[in-house]
């Protein structure tokens, strides 16, 4: 009896505590083929499989199904027993089914519960909307757990049936599958739709692509995304996305995507109905190019920006221009719009103009996609009125307005729009243009700066002057007010102690936009000069930061090097000190891919003490270091670092001086 026991116990040691075969069948299949499999060094979850299934039902609706199993690895990796979907809400999206299972390394099985599931909506403190997060997530999720999770999905979007999904993950995949199909059922007939499959900057990720049945694809062991890597181009220009379009010539927004020029014509035709005039503005009788002035003074004082969907439609078809008015509030499609309607009452044509803006940049050769997030004007001109905004284009010469920015002049653009290709959707079609450099409205700031010292306490007035965006001054001021001003500038502007005082003793109109806005301010910080060993410390208000670390030493980088970074500062402060002091660093001239800079400390006798004056004249240069040039981005990257800690930490050190 006893060996028959022993022979159990052992038998029992040599089976594997989890039986996959408690797995769903598409999951067990991996798990048991990858049982015996190396995990990647480090990692502390490894997605087995991660497969999507898109298949058209007809009448613009695709049914979405999605497969995963990941083993968790280690503390890091429980989250993965959390499963996301994003959905539009309302007839958009629903979840038709969501299945997860834990199989844990003591062999028990833990199902998800419909009390696990979760549905919210997805908006943010600056828009309400009908999007939503669908979660769930598994109970008792360990090291070692194997989780699976099965999901359908059925989408009937309002810009038809396109739908995109990314490749890399924080985790390593060991398979990607993406399957696209066409399910035709007893009544439909879908012979005619055509199956479209992009790939996008799949190179340097992706050098291998696997067929997988007819029309999809499969990519084994993707590398990682990187995690700690900063200073890169936005995501959306560098990283692999599959993109699918189905084209069903019996659904008008389902056919659009064959061609630019036929979602310019939808979306012109979304615009046209749309824009009836509301009669609201008071242009106080201007007409022309005055009147163009009038309407845009008007909005900035009258509109506010908003964004307000009650409906998954409202993502991209734009409010009645009647409502916009009556409301006093809307989107930029909405503001697009009622431009449009008011425009036309002095005589203007304009057209609506799609954009993408601070996410990325559209491609020379894009393929038709959704792949915009903002809308603009376009005023079609029979002659030009002298404004830097102003194209040309093989159909005619067109002035560019953003409505949505009441803190730019008219007839410039904000720095988001540049370099940036728009679309104007005209109603024979579309007409591509690119943003001209002489459009954008140059971000500039001036500090002059007025103070002295007392002990270590520093008090001073400053005096700043900005144009367009360098710190957004215009924007804090309108929204608000003197409170909002004196918190920005105490936090990351200025950096202030909580024992600072802070008085703001002046703010210009920030919709006066035919002149620099102003704001004055007096400072008291009670550490602003202070003993650091043999040398005194000034406090840096206004000097530019010194770039951040973006890479882990001894890391191989991964991503493109780059900085957007534009603007031009004018930085003069004048400062009466007790003590006899030389500046450690009297002059520095910088010239890097990134920034030009030139400073200058000078410094004369003053009662009993010193007068110190500082100027410096700051540029930065936006720049991108491509996948070819990663080493030298680094490199650049480093020095110019080194040098604008330099200039921070030695432009503003001083050496006491023997009487």
């Amino acid at each position: 009896m006893r060996l028959r026991w022993m022979g159990l116990f052992l038998l029992a040691a040599l089976l594997p505590a989890q039986d996959f075969g408690r797995l769903p069948e598409w999951a067990a299949q991996v798990a048991r083929a990858t049982a015996g499999e190396t995990a990647p060094e480090n990692a502390v979850a490894w997605v087995l499989l991660d497969r999507t299934e898109i298949a058209y039902t007809g009448s613009g609706e695709i049914r979405q199904r999605r497969f995963r199993l990941v083993k968790v690895l280690g503390e890091r990796g429980l989250r993965q027993g959390t499963f996301v979907i994003h959905g539009l809400g309302g007839k958009g999206n629903k979840v038709k089914k969501l299945k997860g299972w834990n199989l844990r390394p003591d062999g028990d099985l833990v199902k998800l519960d419909s009390d696990d599931v979760v549905t919210m909506n997805d908006a943010s403190e600056a828009e309400f909307s009908t999007d939503t997060i669908t979660g769930a997530a598994l109970d008792r999720v360990v090291k070692g757990s194997y989780i699976a999770f099965e999901s359908l999905e059925a989408i009937q979007s309002p810009i038809g049936p396109v739908a995109a999904t990314g490749l890399l993950e924080t985790i390593p995949v060991r398979r990607w599958e993406l399957d696209v199909a066409k399910k035709e059922g007893w009544f439909t007939n879908l012979q005619q739709v055509d199956v479209r499959i992009d790939r996008r900057h799949f190179l340097p990720w992706i050098a291998k692509v696997e067929p997988l049945g007819a029309t999809g694809l499969a990519v084994s062991n993707l590398p990682v995304l990187p995690e700690d890597e900063g200073g890169h181009p936005h995501r959306y220009n560098v990283l692999p996305v599959v993109r699918v379009r189905f084209l069903d010539p019996a659904f008008p927004t389902a056919r659009m995507w064959g061609t630019w020029d036929e979602v310019a014509r939808w979306t012109a035709g979304n615009y046209a109905s749309a824009t009836a005039s509301a009669g609201m503005a008071d242009l106080h009788g201007r007409k022309g190019p005055e009147g163009l002035n009038a309407l845009w003074s008007w909005m900035a004082a009258a509109l506010n920006y908003k964004q307000v969907y009650l409906s998954a439609e409202r993502g991209w078809v734009p409010e009645q221009t009647v409502e916009v008015g009556r409301k006093r509030y809307g989107d930029c499609k909405d503001l697009s719009a009622f431009f449009i309607a008011e425009a036309r009452t002095l005589g203007f044509t304009a057209h609506p103009t799609l954009a993408r803006i601070n996410e990325g940049e559209i491609e020379t050769q894009e393929e038709p996609f959704p792949v915009f997030n903002h809308v603009i004007t376009a005023l079609r001109l029979d002659k030009s009125l002298g404004l830097p905004g102003e194209v040309e284009s093989p159909k005619g010469r067109f002035l560019l307005v953003d409505a949505t920015d009441p803190f730019t002049p008219f007839g410039f653009l904000g720095s988001g729009h540049r370099g940036r290709r728009v679309m104007i959707c005209l109603p024979d079609g579309a007409q591509w243009v690119t943003v001209p450099d002489a459009a954008i409205l140059r971000d500039r700031l001036s500090v002059d700066l007025e103070g002295e010292v007392d002990g270590s306490a520093l008090r001073a007035t400053l005096k700043l002057k900005e144009t367009g965006t360098y710190w957004n001054l215009r924007a804090i001021a309108h929204k608000g007010g003197a409170k909002a001003m004196r918190e920005a500038l105490m936090g990351g502007r200025f950096d202030l102690p909580a024992t600072a005082q802070i008085e703001v003793v002046r703010l210009g109109d920030p919709l006066a936009t035919d002149r620099p806005f102003e704001v004055e301010v007096k400072i008291t910080h009670p550490d602003g000069f202070h003993r650091n060993g043999a040398e005194w410390n000034l406090a840096a208000w206004g000097i530019p930061y010194p770039p951040a670390l973006i890479q882990k030493a001894g890391t191989p980088r991964r991503y493109p090097v780059a900085s957007l970074a534009t603007g031009e500062l004018s930085y003069h402060a004048t400062l009466t000190l007790p003590a006899k002091v030389k500046p450690v660093l009297p002059e520095r001239k910088g010239d890097t891919p990134f920034r030009t800079f030139e400073w200058k400390a000078e410094t004369e006798p003053a009662a009993g003490g010193t007068r110190l004056r500082l100027s410096l004249a700051h540029c930065y240069k936006p720049v991108t270091f491509g996948f070819e040039q990663l080493d030298k981005g680094l490199q650049a990257w480093k020095q110019d670092r080194g040098l604008v800690k330099t200039l921070r930490e030695d432009g503003l050190a001083f050496m006491a001086v023997a009487n």
